[in-house]
């Protein structure tokens, strides 16, 4: 759980990520853009690899391990898609001392000009190199400011002060009620930053004393610290503040001694500021995600709940209405006689005297409802009305019936309201098992591009998903050292396992399951299938003299050595635990043998017909059950990453718990 202490990256934050990450990132193309809800993501193609870029105005801007399954396209993103894919970035920066990064895309002769605003209210606005907007996240007209097409762009009034500036920083300071507001207001700084410079400067203490009461040489130290933090920041490091064991209540962008030394908390070191901005928003994520289901469910338990009130009202009456007629026909049955007596009695002197004289001349008649020809009886003390135009027996008849069939109702009513109840325990207990559901998202981690798995002996094996990945795994990732394998048939995975030699047999068998189930061979209906593996130094991509090699295709020189291997995959889901990130779960494969050493729960698949949808979804809620069980909090997994692991059409073959493992987080 986190507390959220910090809502968006201040202005340290901005500072260090442009200067650790500003000069790489102009090397990177965008290679697509995304939505998900508050946020866009740019995916990039860079030298290191490919990176996602999280731009949420008004919050955040950072590069990202965590991405969600769920994205979708608005009109931004499709803007984005339109004039920015395939773009190069050309430069980063922060051009003033504001929560405002300026992104430069394109050609040289053309470029975009991209002003991301991570303070309140801000926006992502793309304007031409003259400044003039073609597009915003949203288009809109404040006060100081116009948001629109073909407007000039104007940046938000700077609230920030230049800690390099220590004129302006004395002079600002004399504006505040107290020092700690002074440090907030007059050099534009959040709480936890201004309350740092506090204690450092031995100020603490003072926080609340007039600005005109603080020494001369006591302001100075306030600046002199201010300028000791942004030096800090500077080196881009990161620091993750924790109260309690696996509480992360805030990042910081210099080493935050106030939280360490005063609060007692707990703090993490990471080389990267990035890497604390992303896992603290990896869980603001998480717990904004949580909050919005636990908001829906409540929402839902409480239309439930008013249905449930309504129809009881509806019960209520129909019984009070079903008493009422069992009270008349007993007061009809108990006295038949004089009451089918007195209506006769009535009849005859409506028609020979009229309506004014039956309450006169007839026994028990206490009264008359002349325009609903409905007279007033008095029985045994109750009061009765009946209709004068009817006989007895037939209203008796009538009565009755009309009992039966309010009987009838409340049967329905009561089956309707058995099946609210029903709907708002299951939406109770959904509410319960939502608040304890993690959404953490997992970081994805390089190799997850390929096919991959973990050997027995904990050495990394990466197959390719089709003939360029092919290529970029033995070209990228085969060392002389490292073991080739692939089946023996024409279409299937070129598979590299990263042992440097220290492999055992059976890491060759653990790692030939990827060649032998991401083969032809799987959608062929094949029960097993033969693969060969050669040390990488047998393995070229120059072919003889005047012969050609196609992409995907490789030169094996010297004897192969060839395993038998079952089309039998295991499909798991395994904890990893970083110290970063926090506990997540990966969709793990191979044998069954090595799969049921390493997971909770697992299926295990043959080739078959059944589509790999329908398959993903049962082994989906299998999983995700067995985690329920074994940690008492619902873990989601992602139905596309159970997709990306099953090799075509198959056949679930059984359903089994595993040795439960829990691994550390694996970057090989």
């Amino acid at each position: 759980m986190v507390y959220l202490l910090k809502k968006a990256m201040d202005i340290l934050d901005v500072y260090a990520w442009v200067g650790r990450h500003g000069a790489s990132l102009t090397s990177c193309f965008v290679d697509n853009a995304y939505h998900c809800k508050s946020y866009w993501i740019l995916k990039l193609r860079c030298p290191s690899g490919v990176t996602h870029l999280k731009i949420e105005p008004a919050v955040r801007i950072h590069l990202s391990q965590s991405i969600p399954e769920e994205k979708d396209i608005d009109g931004f993103t499709r803007f984005l898609r339109s004039r920015v894919r395939d773009s190069r970035i050309l430069s980063v920066r922060q051009p003033w001392w504001e929560r405002i990064v300026v992104l430069e895309t394109g050609a040289r002769e053309k470029p975009l000009r991209h002003y991301i605003e991570v303070v309140p209210r801000g926006q992502w606005v793309v304007a031409d190199p003259s400044d003039r907007i073609i597009y915003s996240t949203r288009f809109t007209e404040y006060r100081d400011r116009v948001i629109k097409p073909s407007e000039t762009y104007k940046p938000p009034p700077f609230k920030g002060s230049d800690p390099w500036d220590s004129a302006t920083l004395r002079d600002r300071l004399k504006e505040g009620r107290d020092l700690v507001r002074a440090l907030v207001t007059a050099w534009g700084l959040p709480g936890h930053i201004a309350e740092e410079i506090l204690y450092r400067a031995g100020l603490l203490e003072a926080k609340n004393k007039r600005v005109s009461e603080i020494p001369s040489p006591d302001v100075e130290r306030l600046i002199e610290e201010y300028g000791s933090i942004v030096r800090e920041a500077s080196t881009g490091m990161g620091y993750l503040v924790y109260s309690g064991e696996n509480t992360l209540d805030i990042y910081t962008s210099y080493n935050p001694l106030l939280f360490r030394d005063v609060y007692n908390n707990s703090v993490k070191q990471v080389e990267d500021i990035n890497t604390a901005i992303d896992a603290y928003f990896t869980e603001y994520e998480a717990e904004l995600e949580r909050q919005r289901r636990l908001d829906e469910l409540a929402a839902a338990v409480k239309e439930i709940e008013a249905r449930i009130k309504r129809q009881e009202e509806v019960i209520r009456g129909y019984r009070e209405e079903v008493e009422k007629i069992g009270r008349i026909l007993q007061l009809i049955y108990g006295n038949y006689a004089s009451v089918n007596e007195a209506l006769e009695c009535a009849r005859s002197t409506r028609a020979v005297k009229g309506w004014e004289h039956i309450a006169k001349d007839c026994p028990g008649v206490v009264g008359v409802y002349k325009d609903k020809g409905i007279v007033v009886l008095r029985v045994n003390g109750e009061v009765l009305e009946l209709s004068i135009r009817k006989g007895l027996d037939k209203q008796v008849v009538e009565l009755e019936k009309k009992r039966g069939e309010l009987v009838g109702k409340i049967e329905s009513a009561v089956k309707v309201l058995e099946e609210m109840r029903r709907q708002l325990n299951e939406a109770s207990s959904t509410m319960s098992i939502e608040d304890k559901t993690v959404r953490r998202l997992s970081p994805t981690l390089w190799y997850e591009r390929f096919h991959w798995l973990f050997t027995r002996n904990g050495f990394l094996a990466i197959g390719g998903r089709d003939q360029s990945q092919n290529e970029m795994v033995v070209r990228k990732y085969l060392g002389d050292n490292d073991v080739f394998i692939h089946a023996d048939i024409h279409g299937g995975s070129a598979v590299v396992l990263k042992s440097r030699g220290l492999h055992s047999v059976e890491d060759v068998v653990d790692a030939s399951y990827l060649a032998a189930c991401y083969s032809r061979a799987w959608r062929a209906g094949f029960s097993f299938i033969e693969v060969f593996w050669v040390p990488g130094s047998q393995v070229s991509k120059t072919p003889p003299s005047g012969e050609y090699l196609p992409r995907g295709a490789f030169m094996i020189y010297g004897s192969k050595n060839f395993l038998s291997i079952p089309l039998r995959l295991a499909v798991g889901a395994r904890f990893f635990s970083d110290d970063i990130y926090g506990d997540y779960i990966k969709v793990i494969v191979g044998s069954e043998e090595l799969v049921s050493r390493q997971a909770i729960a697992y299926a295990v698949l043959t080739p078959g017909d059944e589509d790999v949808r329908d398959v993903s979804e049962s082994i989906r809620e299998f999983l995700e059950k067995a985690v329920l069980e074994y940690k008492g909090a619902r873990y989601r997994i992602g139905l596309a990453e159970v997709e990306s692991r099953i090799p075509g059409p198959s056949r679930i073959i059984g359903l089994h718990r595993g040795a439960v493992s829990e691994a550390s987080g694996q970057s090989t």
